[in-house]
């Protein structure tokens, strides 16, 4: 169905005195877990499951993020990165705890003390494009706590500031006419990288569809008179609206009724309903992972559904898909 081309961005490590002029290496999907004695320590083991959280793509599951694990010793002489999490206990004694305190300061040690912070995030840290998050308690003990209570955040923290820092990336070169056009055209915005095109604007089914390749990355918009908000209890509805769409507009797409999933979120500013499984094209011979999601704008009685779509075989889906999210949580009506 849809073709791409790779993106860099210059940054400055700083690493205690040291300005190295580098890039932020590797992917958004590469984590580098601090801790005081790396590999043969115990914490490693323990927060590793909360950074390598595993995603069903139907076909295959897949890792959000994978964690390269150092001693806080040796962050300094390891390249920059661009996702860094620290796990220690706050004690200047040792090295990572100093390097906790060096991060979060007076105020951020003072607030991990009372009690009232334990995951905290610092952007830009240690360098422009970086994001550090931080996990740490005054003792041992407190550190098992915070992990048994705050350990499922800290994948949402990091997904959540890829999808920030990749969308920044991408609209550095913005097609500020294309979206002006479909604002005109639809009353509705959304901010558009140059590395996407319009690939489809019809009026039946209404609905456009943007595309990056290759790998194909579509982002489709289409809505119809609806008039409640979308719940869990209106699968059937759902999955029509979009079998219909589909088959007319992505030349005779279809979905496995059995192989999609429902759940209820929250996209951009919106609530939502997303729908995700496995889309499938006899035509061509193709398949893949999709996800739409459903937006009720009250004020005109419009069901919006963004709509988002890989084909991307032997390759993994999630940095596909962040690259998606990041592009599409930018849908604004009216």
């Amino acid at each position: 169905m849809r073709v791409l081309r790779s993106i860099s961005v210059a940054a400055i490590l700083v690493m205690g005195c040291r300005e190295v002029a580098l890039p932020p290496a590797g992917s958004y999907s590469e984590v580098l877990l601090v801790t005081e004695n790396g590999k043969r320590g115990p914490w490693l083991e323990r927060i590793r499951p909360y950074i390598e959280v595993e995603h069903d793509y139907v076909t295959s599951s897949e890792l959000s993020f994978r964690v390269t694990s150092i001693r806080a010793a040796d962050l300094e002489e390891f390249p920059t990165v661009k996702n860094i999490v620290i796990c220690g206990v706050l004690d200047s004694g040792t090295a990572v705890g100093l390097r906790i305190m060096q991060l979060i300061g007076q105020a951020g040690t003072d607030r991990v003390a009372r009690g009232e912070a334990s995951v905290l995030k610092r952007e830009n840290m240690p360098a422009p494009g970086q994001v550090t998050v931080i996990v740490t308690a005054m003792t041992e003990e407190g550190l098992e706590d915070v992990l048994a209570r705050r350990g499922d955040d800290i994948e949402g923290v990091l997904e959540s500031s890829c999808q920030k820092r990749l969308r920044r990336v991408l609209l550095e070169h913005p097609n500020e006419r294309l979206s002006q056009d479909l604002y005109r055209k639809y009353g509705f915005a959304l901010d558009i990288p140059y590395l996407y095109r319009l690939f489809s604007d019809e009026a039946d089914p209404p609905g456009i569809e943007l595309i990056r390749e290759p790998p194909t990355r579509s982002l489709g918009i289409f809505w119809a008179d609806w008039d409640t908000q979308p719940s869990l209890y209106l699968r059937d509805e759902l999955f029509d609206m979009r079998a219909e769409y589909v088959w007319d507009r992505y030349d005779h797409d279809k979905m496995q009724r059995d192989r999609v999933r429902f759940t209820w979120t929250k996209f951009g500013v919106y609530p939502a309903v997303r729908m995700s499984g496995y889309w499938y094209n006899d035509d061509t011979v193709a398949g893949g992972y999709f996800e739409t999601y459903f937006i009720w704008d009250e004020s005109s009685d419009l069901l919006w559904a963004i709509d988002l779509l890989t084909f991307a075989p032997g390759r993994n889906k999630h940095p596909y898909v962040r690259e998606l999210r990041a592009v599409a949580e930018t849908f604004r009506y009216n």
